[in-house]
């Protein structure tokens, strides 16, 4: 198929056009606020480059990737669904549940597809983990952290969904789903403010799913960077090392024989964005209709946790 996208973001350029090329697509068109000042990233060695609407106006363009700010992502994807392309958006797909809602009845007026760009779920190692022989799953225990972004950086803007509950909070709630299954009946989240830009940098919490099975989580934007996955259960324990951003073969641990580092479970190196991408295209090529449950409970829960943050 042939790719537009909207916006030259990093992720754009360094994971999900070559993962388009490397699943045998091709990107063709570009939009950006300022067409006029092209970007000469090789990767777009000739792309069209123009403006957001130019890209929804491209009769060959047939699928838009949106990785534009947070706010953006239900605005211009429904503009692109309504131009009769196919979306793939990256994550949070929407900042709360009235806009999850335009977006779905979109979907469902023009027929076309679209994706919360939830890379992990396509990972091996996150095939494994919710199926590892370690009796039932009792606790998940997330962190995950980066340091501090520069001042400028638009996710420290509130109005545009900044802050790390919005960029990588939604990681820690899409690994329960996968874990345990539907979404938590409770929330507890506290904390930290960047009072300079109005959004968290640091935040803790619980969330409760159903049968008192709990994940806690820790994520922030002003920590040395680090993450993991820890998954407790009744006959064992499961470990991810680089559960969310894998580069190369990872591996997982199975704990089932006392304290210790346990058994090594290696997984081949995947491109994880590649993969989400050619899972996409089949389900377009399927004419499959999108599922949203997954993006109702991430989306439910971030609003949730973030009617705390002091105003």
């Amino acid at each position: 198929m042939k790719f537009g996208i909207l916006g030259d973001a990093k992720i754009a350029r360094e994971k999900v056009i070559p993962a388009i090329h490397a699943a045998g697509h091709e990107v063709i068109a570009l939009g950006r606020r300022a067409p006029d000042a092209r970007a000469d990233d090789p990767i777009y060695a000739g792309v069209t480059q123009t403006d957001y609407e130019g890209v929804l106006a491209n009769p060959d363009v047939e699928i838009i990737y949106n990785p534009l700010p947070n706010h953006l992502h239900v605005p211009w994807s429904i503009k692109a669904m309504q131009a009769g392309k196919h979306v793939i958006c990256e994550k949070p797909i929407a900042l709360n549940g009235a806009e999850l809602q335009q977006l779905e009845d979109a979907a469902q007026t023009t027929g076309q597809y679209v994706y919360e760009g939830f890379m992990i779920r396509h990972h091996p190692q996150w095939k494994w983990v919710p199926e590892a022989p370690i009796g039932r799953a009792q606790g998940v225990q997330i962190v995950f952290a980066y340091p501090t972004l520069n001042a400028d950086n638009i996710r420290n803007v509130p109005e545009y969904g900044g802050g790390p509950l919005y960029d990588i909070g939604c990681y820690a709630i899409m690994a329960g789903i996968l874990i345990f299954g539907g979404g938590p009946e409770s929330i507890t989240v506290q904390m930290v403010m960047d009072e300079a830009h109005g959004v968290e940098n640091f935040a803790s919490g619980l969330l409760v799913w159903p049968g008192n099975r709990h994940l806690t989580f820790t994520v922030s934007s002003s920590s040395a960077l680090t993450q993991a996955v820890h998954v407790i259960g009744t006959e064992g324990a499961a470990r991810l090392e680089v559960p969310f951003n894998p580069v190369g073969p990872t591996t997982g641990y199975l704990m089932r024989n006392g304290l210790g580092p346990g058994d090594a479970i290696t997984f081949p190196d995947c491109d994880q964005y590649a993969v989400m991408v050619e899972d996409v295209i089949a389900s377009i090529a399927a004419g499959e209709r999108p599922d949203f449950a997954h993006s109702q409970i991430v989306t439910s829960c971030l609003e949730t946790m973030l009617a705390h943050r002091p105003r």
